[in-house]
């Protein structure tokens, strides 16, 4: 089994926050401070057999990564 690479054309990025479309794990930020939130993991942790899959860990690290580059536009 090996990794499917993380891509940021994966990912859509809204003022709600961002989802990864393949696996539908979310990052949703807070309310009161926009740079905190929830990540919700989707599918990502979902067996898949002996079929590649996405690393869970590079996902939400290119979240966090989309989400602080959204965050520096919006100032």
């Amino acid at each position: 089994m090996t990794n499917i690479l993380v891509r940021r054309d994966q990912f859509n990025i809204t003022p709600e926050g961002i989802l990864h479309k393949p696996t539908d794990a979310r990052f949703v930020p807070s309310p009161t401070n926009r740079s905190a939130g929830t990540i919700s993991q989707g599918c990502l942790y979902a067996s898949r057999g002996d079929s590649d899959a996405f690393d869970a860990e590079e996902v939400k690290k290119m979240m966090l990564q989309l989400w602080a580059e959204y965050l520096a536009k919006e100032a």
